[in-house]
């Protein structure tokens, strides 16, 4: 088993995304996993996000398609995920499935923070995952402040979930340092996130791989330096971000 990137996740697919360039790009790039952000103010109903997403589940059905796509969940949906009641909108959206029959969101992003958001229930959330994580994966965000309850659900047997290292919670921060795998678990895909852009992602992949054992897979996360003039995702930027982020897989 050789190291390799199993991701590139292109975050902050939305609304204002092409659907026919986006399909495009992942069918060119199949490593390619489209990152859509969501809360009840974003993707509540009626919204544009919720109208968007709906639209591409659709058009992917019909023309037989399958693409990886994440959910990342956030603010008052995380809450409800973690702690308490699962919004109707976000049910229907965990509910979706592929041409496969499989889950549409292969992963889903669970955005909490401790200290910031309300406190997960063990319970509760455990729960949850099992009702929502039939073939699909759940990603947590891997921080100081989430890290001893991460770890805590390791020890009481929760094994179904992916971690992403982002000290900087999202805010496209570069890391001073990247981590090594905090799991011995090959089960457990560890990512890496914090200011990735299309320039640096070369020397970062590079710097990223030097941590991780030579037998693992891993991957990568990237969303703010993605965006073009207009704030949104640049399907352009992202092609650039997979081409040099691939380039770095042989340079070692």
């Amino acid at each position: 088993m050789e190291q390799k990137l199993k991701f590139i996740t292109c975050s902050g697919a939305n609304e204002f995304t092409n659907i026919t360039d986006l399909v495009s790009l992942s069918e060119k790039f199949p490593m390619i996993e489209w990152g859509i952000q969501v809360s009840g103010k974003k993707c509540g109903q009626g919204s544009a996000r919720l109208a968007w997403i709906q639209r591409l589940h659709h058009c992917l059905r019909t023309d037989n398609q399958k693409l990886q796509m994440a959910l990342h969940i956030n603010a008052d949906w995380v809450d409800g995920f973690t702690a308490g009641e699962l919004p109707t909108e976000l049910i229907s959206l965990l509910r979706l499935k592929n041409i496969k029959n499989a889950p549409f969101f292969g992963r889903v992003q669970l955005n909490f923070k401790l200290g910031r958001d309300k406190a997960p229930y063990p319970s509760i959330l455990v729960d949850h995952m099992r009702a929502y994580g039939d073939d699909r994966r759940f990603i947590f965000s891997f921080n100081e402040e989430n890290k001893e309850f991460i770890h805590f659900l390791y020890r009481k047997g929760l094994r179904d979930f992916d971690v992403l290292y982002d000290s900087s919670h999202g805010e496209g921060l570069s890391a001073h340092e990247w981590l090594a795998p905090a799991f011995f678990d090959y089960g457990v895909l560890q990512g890496y996130a914090g200011g990735l852009s299309p320039d640096n992602v070369m020397e970062k992949v590079v710097g990223i791989r030097s941590v991780v054992p030579y037998n693992r897979s891993f991957y990568i996360d990237a969303e703010g330096r993605l965006k073009g003039d207009d704030k949104h995702l640049s399907l352009v930027k992202c092609e650039q971000y997979v081409v040099n982020a691939l380039k770095a897989m042989s340079k070692i």
